[in-house]
């Protein structure tokens, strides 16, 4: 299976659990401490572009603070629950790896991406690195999340059941790894967080440790 049919995976089982997806998390904002530190160094009215927006969770929360909040993801059955939550907003839908053709170099202040770049294979996430890291201005925010380990596999979806066994694509990486995919980008280190989230109410509930950073691009 060669990387687009990896990321095209994950878009089918986005597009199939989409409804159910935004019933439970449609509103659902958790981690607020991290959001408290990304906004820290937000500009008023910063243009946020979130990746991997889903059912557009973050939008109500941003929206209601006077940010310019837009969407990215490549689910429509996604886009389309967002919109019957929220109502209609600025939303792309495209494939992250395409972000490049939406927005010019250094015309974004901000750019969330929790939850989605661990769907990504290596060599599609190095790219999404050095084009976010494109797309910021200067002085402009990345916060990010992945998970800790090494290599990939099929994870279970337990939205789907029994058919859900073995069926999402998910990618792992050390914090070594991440380093050496940004380490040639002017980027400098803010803030970083792990936890383990097993709670049956979040949004990425395993076992895994899930590490968040903020970034910082300064020239």
């Amino acid at each position: 299976m060669n990387s687009e049919e990896k990321r095209n995976n994950v878009k089918i089982d986005y597009d199939l659990i989409a409804e159910q997806y935004g019933r439970d998390f449609g509103t659902y904002i958790e981690d607020l401490d991290i959001y408290a530190e990304f906004e820290k160094e937000l500009p008023e009215g910063a243009t946020i572009l979130d990746l991997g927006a889903g059912t557009g969770r973050t939008y109500a929360y941003f929206n209601s603070k006077g940010y310019n909040y837009i969407a990215l993801d490549f689910s429509s059955k996604m886009r389309d629950e967002a919109f019957k939550i929220h109502g209609e907003f600025p939303y792309i839908l495209d494939d992250m790896v395409n972000i490049k053709k939406h927005f010019k170099d250094n015309s974004v202040d901000a750019v969330f991406a929790v939850y989605s770049l661990f769907h990504l294979p290596e060599e599609d996430l190095k790219r999404v690195l050095n084009d976010i890291y494109d797309i910021l201005k200067v002085d402009g925010v990345f916060l990010f999340s992945y998970q800790l380990g090494t290599g990939e596999e099929f994870a279970d979806e337990p939205y789907l059941g029994e058919q859900g066994k073995n069926v999402l694509y998910m990618s792992y990486q050390t914090d070594d790894e991440i380093e050496s995919f940004i380490g040639n980008s002017n980027f400098i280190k803010l803030y970083k967080k792990e936890k383990v989230e097993t709670s049956e109410n979040a949004i990425n509930s395993n076992d895994n440790v899930t590490s968040y950073r903020i970034l910082k691009k300064i020239k």
